[in-house]
């Protein structure tokens, strides 16, 4: 018999699909009259459409349709939950494309729709064929093991990715999540900071952000968990997908240009610090989490822009990297926020018991 979808699969599937909300309407901003009706666009077939887009459409909504089958189990199984992901894919993606109706930036049409739905549809028919191996008996003795029960971890490891795919996001600051400011289009313009003043930010930052990632997975794991390698894991993977991103974006020659001598210092100092806390107890992990998240973003939103990142991020390739770009932004600039909601209810919660 399957064992129930773990609250992991549903809390991943409610931030995907707020997600996908999002990236299709990006920028949410401008909403216009329109003098054709909402649906006026099922008859519109572009003549010319970049392969990259389509690829892009049906990458995007292939983990929306399988993360639908994976949180109905064991509600649904089998055809039912494939057709029943897919047709609400298919019926999302109908709905946000006639929103883009209104919105002066967006082109609604039948290729994205067919794009998404077919994306849905393939992921949708692969979770079954996972399912046993997610729901497998030596899957769910490991996750006893490692995880700790609950919704708590949960978000926990949800905000740790969250963490991770914001990296995409060209910052100029290594790890420098929390930028509101520049979100916003705020006022505030920078402390002139002098080249070494600037290297010591770097390194509080990173060190700040690392240190609070690194909190956050350990908020997941249980203490028999191998903690020293997962940490390792994700500064490895937070390299990594930093060094990935400058290469798409700037080209391979950029891929290790972030690596900048207050960079490393700020990854050897969040790492040491992760590993001394390793021996404090939850509570005092948790309100040290939220003592390094505010410090991050309050550094992040008063240093200045560096132009040589505002004038090659400004010159990247438009197409669908704009709206990529605007999600990762919105999740980079909004993930402390969210780190510290999780710490106050955890905190709360831990006194309630």
């Amino acid at each position: 018999m399957q064992r129930q979808a773990a609250p992991l699969a549903r809390e991943l599937c409610a931030v995907y699909l707020l997600l996908i909300v999002y990236a299709t309407l990006h920028p949410i901003t401008s909403w216009r009259g329109a003098a054709m009706p909402p649906w006026a666009w099922l008859t519109h077939w572009p003549a010319i459409t970049l392969p990259s887009d389509v690829v892009f459409n049906v990458l995007a909504y292939m983990p929306l349709g399988a993360l639908l089958v994976w949180a109905a189990a064991p509600r649904l199984r089998g055809a039912s939950a494939t057709l029943t992901a897919a047709g609400a894919c298919a019926a999302l993606s109908l709905l946000l494309e006639s929103l883009q109706t209104y919105l002066p930036s967006r082109t609604p049409s039948m290729i994205d729709l067919t794009a998404n739905a077919a994306g849905a549809l393939a992921g949708a028919l692969v979770a079954p064929l996972l399912l046993p191996l997610l729901t497998s008996e030596q899957l769910h003795r490991l996750g006893q093991a490692w995880v700790l029960p609950g919704r708590n971890a949960a978000r926990a490891l949800i905000l740790t990715g969250l963490w991770l795919f914001a990296l995409l996001f060209p910052e100029s600051l290594l790890f420098g999540h929390g930028n509101a400011f520049a979100y916003l289009g705020g006022p505030i313009s920078g402390y002139p900071f002098t080249p070494a003043e600037f290297a010591r930010v770097e390194t509080a930052v990173t060190a700040s952000s690392l240190f609070a990632a690194g909190v956050m997975l350990l908020c997941a794991l249980s203490p028999r968990a191998p903690r020293v390698a997962s940490l390792a894991l994700l500064l490895a993977g937070a390299c990594a997908l930093r060094a990935m991103s400058q290469a798409i974006l700037f080209g391979s020659e950029s891929a290790w240009a972030w690596l900048t001598p207050g960079a490393f210092r700020g990854l050897l100092a969040g790492a040491a610090a992760l590993l001394i806390t390793l021996a404090l107890t939850r509570t005092m992990r948790l309100a040290l989490l939220m003592i390094a998240v505010t410090f991050a973003t309050v550094v992040v939103n008063i240093a200045p822009a560096n132009p040589y990142y505002i004038a090659i991020v400004q010159g990247l390739n438009p197409g669908r990297f704009l709206d990529f770009n605007g999600l990762t932004q919105l999740v980079a600039a909004a993930w402390p926020f969210f780190a510290l909601l999780y710490a106050v209810l955890a905190l709360a919660e831990g006194e309630r018991r």
